[in-house]
């Protein structure tokens, strides 16, 4: 399972270019006398990007989840509770 965002992320391409040709042939379909190239576009990529969504976001989840354990390493008062009030310079001095 270490390595299912890795595989997510290479099915996203295939995935994201099925989903794209599968929109461009039904709305071709659809619009068979209004052949609007630019609105076919358009609909095609937005169909494509949603699809191929998600399989991105577990690799990028992984890949913030590691720089925040890397942030965390290198300032070591960094709270791990984002609402906890943050020490003011000036009063500790």
């Amino acid at each position: 399972m270490r390595h299912l965002p890795t595989i997510l992320l290479m099915l996203s391409l295939p995935a994201g270019a099925i989903a794209y040709t599968l929109t461009v042939q039904v709305m071709t379909a659809t619009l068979p006398g209004h052949s609007n190239d630019v609105l076919i576009l358009l609909v095609a990529l937005f169909v494509a990007g949603l699809v191929m969504l998600p399989f991105l976001i577990p690799f990028f989840d992984r890949k913030a989840k590691q720089d925040l354990v890397a942030y965390r390493s290198e300032h070591p008062g960094a709270s791990a509770d984002p609402a906890a009030p943050v020490p003011d310079e000036k009063e500790s001095t």
